[in-house]
C-alpha cells in the first residue's frame, strides 16, 4: 500500500512510535507529491508549534508535582491521579501512556516535518543570489532549526519520566529512550527501535539543540516562536541535569546579563504573569487564544464544578503546610513574598461529613480571564516553559555545585529581592548552605510547573509527603499522608520512573525486555 497522508496536524498527532502507520485514509496527498513547494513547506510550519500547547501543560506538570510530596490530597479526592499520588501505577495506566504515545507522535511530526524542508532544500529552483527567494531559503533553514528544538523537547519529556537521573558514571549503562530520528513509517516490528542508552539519549538531545541555535530568530520577550535564546535556556536546563555545572552556568549567566528579560518585582507584576501571561521574564510563551487555546492546568487545585467561577471550590489536592511554610514563618513573612501571595489563595472547602473550613489552595493556574468564555473557569493559560527566574536557579545552583559560592550567592540574592518586599541578602558561609537555599527556592518559584521530580532525582533527595494544613481535611493512610520514597541511586523505588506502557513493550520486541525495573 502506499503511503498516504493528511497534512493535517491531526493526522500528524496520530503516529505513534510503534503502530501501523501505513493505514491512512486515501483521501490525503500521497508523501511523494508534498514538500515541493516553498508554500508546501510555509503551510506544514504548524507542526512545529501546535505541540507545544500540551508539551507545556496539563498532566505532564501535575503529576509529576502532586506526587513530588508538597501537595495532600483532600479526605474525600475522587481518586483524580490517585494511582500516581499514591506511587502505585501500573503498565496500563493510561496516564502513564499519554505522554509515551504523543510524545513519540510529536517525534514523528517533527522527523516528517525536518524531511520535507531537507528535501526542499536540496531540490528547488530558488536562486540565492535573489533576496526573496534567499529570504525563503533562511525561513526553511529556520523551519528546520524549529523542528529540531521542538523535536529535543519531546525527547526532554520523555527521558525525564520514564528514565534515571543522568549519573556521567553510569549514563552509558543506565536505559535511555528509543530514538527515532527520520520519519519511517512501517509496520514490520523488527525496524521498531529499543532503547539507547541514557547517555546517547542525552547526547541526542544536545544535538538536536546545538542544531536548533543555528537559527536566526534573536531572542524577545514573550515569543511565541522558538529563539536562539529559549534555545540556550534548554541548553543550560540539559547540561544542569547532565551535571556540567560549567556549561550551564555559562549559559544561564550569558542569558541573564543579556538584559532582555528582568525579573517581575512587584504583586501585580506576579498577578500579570500567571493571571494575565504578561510579563517581562518570559523568554518563550505559547501561542494561545479564545478560539484556539492551550491545554487547561492545575485543574484539580480548585476544581470549581458548581458555580464553576472559583467561589464554590472542592479542590482534590492542597498545597501542604510544608510547602506554605517555605515561604515564611508566619503570615506577615509569607505575605512579603509576592509569590505567595499570586500561588496561593484562602477559600472555604468542605469535606462531606468531617468539616467546612478556610484553606490555602493553589491558585497559581486559576487561568487567563481572557482565554475564557464568561466567568467559568477553564484553568487556561499560556504555557511558560522558559522564564528568566529558572535561569537565576539554574546559575545559582551551577555555582553552588561547583563551590563559586560568591557568584552563586548574588545570583540567589538577586532573584529573592525581586520576588520579596523589603529583602535583606542572605549570606552563605559554604557551597552545602547555598545549595539548600537554591533547592529551596526552586521549590518556592517552580512550584506545579512540573520541575519538582527531576530537580528532586537530581539532586537524590528522599521524597517526603509534606504536612497537611489539617490533618481532618486530607486523606490518610499508607502511601498518602506516610509517603517516604527514594528516587535516585540503587535504593530508587521502582515508581519514580515511569512505566513504558504495555501496549508499546507487547508491539515492539526490541524493547520487550527493557521495561523499566519493578514493572
Amino acid at each position: 500500500m502506499k503511503k498516504i497522508f493528511y497534512i493535517a496536524l491531526s493526522a500528524l498527532a496520530a503516529l505513534f512510535v510503534s503502530c501501523d502507520m501505513e493505514k491512512f485514509p486515501h483521501t490525503g496527498i500521497e508523501e511523494s507529491q508534498y514538500g515541493s513547494t516553498y508554500e508546501d513547506v510555509v503551510n506544514l510550519s504548524v507542526s512545529i508549534y501546535t505541540p507545544t500547547k500540551s508539551l507545556f501543560g496539563g498532566g505532564r506538570l501535575d503529576l509529576e508535582e502532586i506526587r513530588g510530596g508538597m501537595f495532600n490530597a483532600k479526605a474525600d479526592f475522587g481518586n483524580y491521579y490517585g494511582l500516581f499520588y499514591a506511587w502505585i501505577m501500573e503498565t496500563n495506566d493510561q496516564d502513564a501512556e499519554g505522554p509515551w504515545f504523543s510524545d513519540y507522535a510529536i517525534i514523528a511530526s517533527q522527523n516528517y516535518m525536518i524531511g520535507v524542508c531537507e528535501k526542499f532544500l536540496e531540490n528547488n529552483d530558488l536562486d540565492e543570489n535573489d533576496d526573496e527567494d534567499a529570504a525563503k531559503l533562511e525561513k526553511v533553514r529556520n523551519y528546520v532549526a524549529e523542528a529540531r528544538m521542538t523535536r529535543a523537547m519531546a525527547y526532554w519529556d520523555l527521558v525525564t519520566k520514564y528514565c534515571a537521573a543522568y549519573d556521567p558514571a553510569t549514563a552509558s549503562s543506565t536505559y535511555g529512550l528509543p530514538i527515532q530520528l527520520e520519519y519511517a513509517p512501517t509496520s514490520d516490528a523488527s525496524k521498531y527501535p529499543g532503547r539507547s542508552s541514557l547517555e546517547e539519549t542525552y547526547a541526542q538531545i544536545l544535538v538536536d539543540l546545538e542544531a536548533a541555535a543555528n537559527m536566526t530568530t534573536e531572542g524577545v520577550k514573550n515569543s511565541k516562536y522558538w529563539t536562539i535564546d529559549a534555545v540556550n535556556a534548554m541548553r543550560a536546563r540539559v547540561y544542569l541535569n547532565m551535571k556540567n555545572y560549567e556549561e550551564a552556568a555559562t549559559i544561564a549567566q550569558g542569558l541573564i546579563n543579556s538584559g532582555t528579560y528582568t525579573l517581575a518585582n512587584s504583586q501585580s507584576a506576579m498577578d500579570n504573569m500567571w493571571y494575565h501571561d504578561a510579563s517581562d521574564e518570559n523568554i518563550f510563551m505559547t501561542a494561545a487564544s479564545l478560539q484556539d487555546p492551550c491545554t487547561s492546568t492545575g485543574s484539580y487545585y480548585i476544581y470549581d464544578n458548581v458555580n464553576r467561577d472559583g467561589s464554590t471550590p472542592n479542590p482534590q489536592y492542597l498545597p501542604s503546610q510544608t510547602l506554605l511554610d517555605l515561604y515564611g514563618a508566619t503570615a506577615d513573612e509569607k505575605a512579603k513574598d509576592y509569590r505567595f501571595n499570586t500561588y496561593f489563595q484562602p477559600r472555604e472547602i468542605t469535606v462531606e461529613g468531617v468539616a467546612t473550613k478556610e484553606m490555602y489552595l493553589m491558585w497559581k493556574y486559576v487561568g487567563n480571564p481572557d482565554l475564557r468564555s464568561g466567568a467559568q473557569l477553564n484553568y487556561v493559560s499560556a504555557g511558560k516553559p522558559f522564564r528568566i527566574a529558572e535561569q537565576y536557579l539554574i546559575a545559582a545552583e551551577a555555582c553552588a555545585q561547583s563551590g563559586n559560592i560568591s557568584i552563586g550567592a548574588k545570583l540567589l540574592n538577586d532573584l529573592r529581592r525581586a520576588r520579596i518586599a523589603d529583602y535583606t541578602d542572605g549570606s552563605y558561609l559554604d557551597a552545602a548552605s547555598l545549595l539548600a537555599a537554591v533547592q529551596d527556592e526552586w521549590s518556592r518559584e517552580c512550584v506545579g510547573e512540573g520541575f519538582r521530580m527531576i530537580n528532586m532525582k537530581r539532586w537524590g533527595k528522599t521524597i517526603v509527603r509534606g504536612e497537611s494544613q489539617d490533618p481532618t481535611m486530607t486523606r490518610p493512610g499508607e502511601n498518602y499522608d506516610d509517603l517516604v520514597k527514594e528516587v535516585s541511586g540503587p535504593n530508587a523505588d521502582a515508581r519514580s520512573l515511569w512505566p513504558i506502557p504495555k501496549s508499546e513493550i507487547d508491539s515492539n520486541p526490541q524493547i520487550r525486555d527493557q521495561q523499566n525495573p519493578g514493572y
